[in-house]
């Protein structure tokens, strides 16, 4: 297949595209030695209260629930800055999976009921936001801001500015991102067996669980940090034993 040079005609110009440039060689400009240790260092310990209803259906009738058993998924954990310099808000989401264990009601009688003993596991899911107030000593949030600036360039008249020409500069910081960690958690629930046939029996099965859950989590948000060393102190000077002359 033929190029277009070939047949003739004049190429199209892209138009994007980098040109003539130049590498020059670069020298280290400073080196410093901190004496410092990049440590996790802990910003608060909070506790969250959050409260979750939701209907967790059953494959089978159910006749009475026999146990039930809970855990925390936290998949984020966000803290954001505010206009305070010394306050944050933190966002949060996640799942209580809960694993319940009931008895089904598959043949009933005026005397006795018979079935299986199931289960169903349900991921029930949660979120919230909160304020983080940090006291204004101790340790802090460190996030240091981005810096811009920019500049025109007079014409040789001194009259206007060169179109042409401008003066740009940055500096990005890289912050250390704050992180959390679960410490505990802990519930307290109500279970209502909903779906219920009214009839004149004492045992009534139901189709599906009405949860009502208070969760209280435990959290600690971290963020690594700069911390100096420890100065050793020089142990006492050596004082000769007493002795009597």
């Amino acid at each position: 297949m033929k190029t277009e040079q070939e047949l003739g005609k004049k190429p199209v110009p892209h138009s994007c595209a980098v040109e003539n440039v130049r590498v020059f060689s670069s020298s280290l400009e400073a080196t410093t030695f901190p004496k410092t240790i990049k440590v996790p260092v802990t910003l608060a310990e909070i506790s969250v209260v959050v409260c979750v209803e939701a209907n967790v259906q059953l494959e089978k009738p159910a006749l009475e629930i026999i146990r039930t058993w809970k855990s925390v998924i936290l998949e984020q954990c966000e803290l954001v800055p505010t206009f305070n310099p010394y306050a944050a808000k933190l966002f949060g989401s996640g799942f209580i999976r809960k694993n319940i264990e009931y008895a089904t009601a598959d043949h009933m009688s005026d005397s006795a009921v018979c079935g299986d003993i199931r289960h169903v596991s349900a991921l029930l899911p949660f979120d919230f936001c909160v304020g983080i107030t940090f006291p204004t000593s101790g340790p802090s949030l460190q996030l240091t801001p981005d810096v811009s600036s920019s500049g025109e360039l007079g014409n040789k008249a001194g009259t206007a500015a060169q179109l042409n020409m401008g003066l740009f500069g940055n500096r990005q910081v890289y912050n250390e991102k704050p992180y959390c960690e679960l410490v505990y958690s802990e519930f307290t629930e109500l279970d209502i067996g909903q779906g219920s046939k009214k009839g004149k029996s004492v045992e009534q099965p139901f189709s599906s669980v009405r949860e009502k859950i208070v969760l209280n989590l435990g959290l600690k948000v971290l963020q690594d940090q700069q911390v100096p060393l420890p100065v050793p102190t020089p142990p006492p000077p050596h004082k000769p034993p007493f002795t009597c002359k």
